[in-house]
Formats: structure tokens, C-alpha cells, sequence
């Protein structure tokens, strides 16, 4: 993987841990130890600029102070991050093989009036002050709705056709690196590492789903004796721990 777009951290350090079968602590302690060394010498890097930056600063204020401030901070988190990366690539090249599905050169795509649809829509929406009708009695401030979308809702689901099967991918919203976001993942045709987590009904994907507006299917007798009558809209849903582009 030569290029990432987005990486869950929490997800692939758990992954590491579960990996560890019983070492959890120890692994726990190479993981710290190591990010910490890592950390430490990206702290020593960065500091190097300090005195210029400490003369900068006393002829145009302190907002070189503050800069060199974040840039150092986000020199250390990387270094975190990146070791978690590289520790995850490993174990999943090989203990953790059997539990990864890679989707290759993989295109998702929003199913109409989700969550993720109009979480693709909403930061342009605030320009506007309508609204929009979810359901009967129900309708929903454009304008406030990115907002909500943000405090309310930390996963969102795409769908994604691979091998000939549609499944859903789920993707941790805080988990987008280098300021890509879920609006980006459809213009770019990137790798995908996924752990299966599940199935869910099609349908339940919209928004009025979500708030209670169920259509539901009335199960006949012929149904309940043939099982895959009532599975049709049944599709499998991973959590993606990584997505880059790869050569």
C-alpha cells in the first residue's frame, strides 16, 4: 500500500491484542514501548526548528510558537499511528490472514436517502436554510444537519460490489486521514481491509428506517418453511479497518 486514505486505529490495535491470544499485556507493552520510542525521536526532530522558530516568534508574536506547536504534535501522533500501521500490516499478512477480506480496486457508493447520503450532502447543504421530508410527520433542518450528523452517528455504511457479491462497508467516521473524508471514497477506486461483523436487511439502510418508518414484509407460510425467501435482502456488512491505494 503505497498511498493511505483512512485507518482505524482502535479497531487494528484491538485486532493486534485478539491476535495475541492470551499476551494482551505483553503485546500491550510492545506496542506503548515502541510508539513511545517513536514518539520520543520525532519530538527530538521536531524541536530542532524551535530556536528558529523561538526567533520568529519574537518579531511576529506568538503564533510561531503555536505553530510549531501543532506541527510537533502532529509529527508525534503520526509516529504513533504509523507504527500502529506497520504492526497491523504484519499480523495481517499473517495470523490474521484467515479474518481479513481485501477488496481490491473497490469503488463504494451511498444507498440512496442513508445516512452516508446525506452525510455526503450535508456540508454543502448549510448553505441553504430548507428542509427535507424523511417520513410522515418528520422533516429535518438541512442547515443543522451536518452538525447532528456529527455528534449523533460515529459509523456509516456504503455499498460496495466485489466479486460479483454486494456487500455494505462500514466506515468509522474519525478514522479519514490527511483530511480525505467519506465523500472521497467514491471517486477513487482504493484497497479495502474488512472484517465481517454481520448481515442486515437492505431496506434498513434509509434514513426513515432508522426513524422507525418500516415497511414491513408480511411472512407467509410458504416463507417461513423456505428460508432464503425471507434472506433475499439479506447482505453481509464489514467494518473497514484500512483502505489505501495499492500498486
Amino acid at each position: 500500500m503505497i498511498k493511505v486514505v483512512y485507518f482505524d486505529e482502535g479497531s487494528a490495535t484491538d485486532f493486534i491484542y485478539v491476535l495475541a491470544g492470551g499476551k494482551n499485556t505483553d503485546k500491550k507493552e510492545y506496542i506503548v514501548t515502541k510508539t513511545t520510542e517513536l514518539a520520543a525521536g520525532a519530538e527530538a526532530e521536531a524541536s530542532k526548528s524551535a530556536g528558529i522558530l523561538s526567533v520568529i516568534s519574537a518579531k511576529v508574536g506568538v503564533g510561531a510558537n503555536a505553530d510549531f506547536s501543532r506541527e510537533g504534535n502532529t509529527i508525534i501522533t503520526k509516529a504513533i499511528e504509523n507504527s500502529i500501521l506497520t504492526d497491523y500490516l504484519e499480523h495481517a499478512a499473517k495470523t490474521g490472514k484467515p479474518y481479513i477480506r481485501v477488496f481490491s480496486d473497490c469503488k463504494p457508493y451511498p444507498y440512496p436517502n442513508s445516512f452516508a447520503y446525506f452525510k455526503m450532502l450535508t456540508p454543502y447543504l448549510k448553505m441553504t436554510n430548507g428542509q427535507v421530508d424523511v417520513s410522515d410527520g418528520l422533516s429535518l433542518n438541512l442547515a443543522l444537519m451536518d452538525e447532528a450528523l456529527d455528534s449523533g452517528r460515529g459509523y456509516y455504511e456504503l455499498m460496495a460490489e466485489c466479486d460479483g457479491e454486494t456487500v455494505v462497508l462500514r466506515f468509522n467516521i474519525k478514522a479519514f486521514r490527511n483530511n480525505y473524508c467519506i465523500a472521497d471514497l467514491v471517486k477513487m477506486n482504493l484497497d479495502y481491509h474488512a472484517i465481517e461483523v454481520g448481515m442486515v436487511n437492505i431496506g434498513s439502510l434509509t434514513m426513515e428506517s432508522e426513524f422507525g418508518d418500516k415497511q414491513e414484509k408480511e411472512i407467509s407460510g410458504f416463507d417461513l418453511v423456505d428460508d432464503s425467501a425471507t434472506n433475499l435482502d439479506l447482505i453481509k456488512v464489514y467494518d473497514v479497518i484500512l483502505a489505501g491505494v495499492c500498486r
